[in-house]
């Protein structure tokens, strides 16, 4: 077996200690990243997300996270329209109400961390305190685990 050393070849890179520009500045907390610049007027947004597994959605009310002074907007899939045209997403077929659907939860939750409702806000403090503002009533469904029943066609509507 040969090892770098015996190679007859010239090796830049390999089996060598690289002198790190930035180390020093890594090491010591004095390197900037990404998240360290802050650009005066930037908005900032935060998701509120389906607690249930399985739900349907009765009332969302953002009115309280929309009046918090900061707040600049505060969404939910009523606010986008839906249309039922068909959309070629290369291998996966399907149309811009369940792509709309899946984005933010419409009139069910699907999955336990769907996305309900967003917030923009001009800080994060602030879209998170109007997370909390926003009310969503649910009506909890059981979900549905057995491949037989989900085949059924009121899988969906079970309680």
């Amino acid at each position: 077996m040969t090892t770098t050393k015996d190679s007859p070849r010239k090796f830049r890179v390999l089996d060598t200690s690289p002198i790190r520009q930035d180390g020093l500045d890594k090491v010591t907390g004095r390197a900037q990243f990404g998240a360290d610049f802050h650009m005066p007027g930037t908005i900032y947004g935060k998701i509120l997300r389906s607690p249930h597994a399985h739900a349907r959605i009765l009332s969302i009310d953002t009115s309280k996270a929309e009046a918090l002074p900061g707040v600049k907007a505060v969404v939910t899939a009523s606010d986008f329209p839906i249309i039922d045209q068909p959309l070629d997403l290369s291998q996966a077929r399907s149309t811009a109400r369940a792509v709309a659907e899946n984005d933010l939860a419409y009139t069910k939750a699907l999955y336990r961390g769907h996305a309900v409702a967003a917030v923009a806000a001009t800080s994060v403090h602030l879209a998170e305190e109007a997370l909390d503002l926003i009310e969503v009533d649910y009506e909890v469904l059981t979900p549905v685990l057995d491949v037989q029943k989900a085949m059924k066609e009121d899988a969906l509507d079970s309680p």
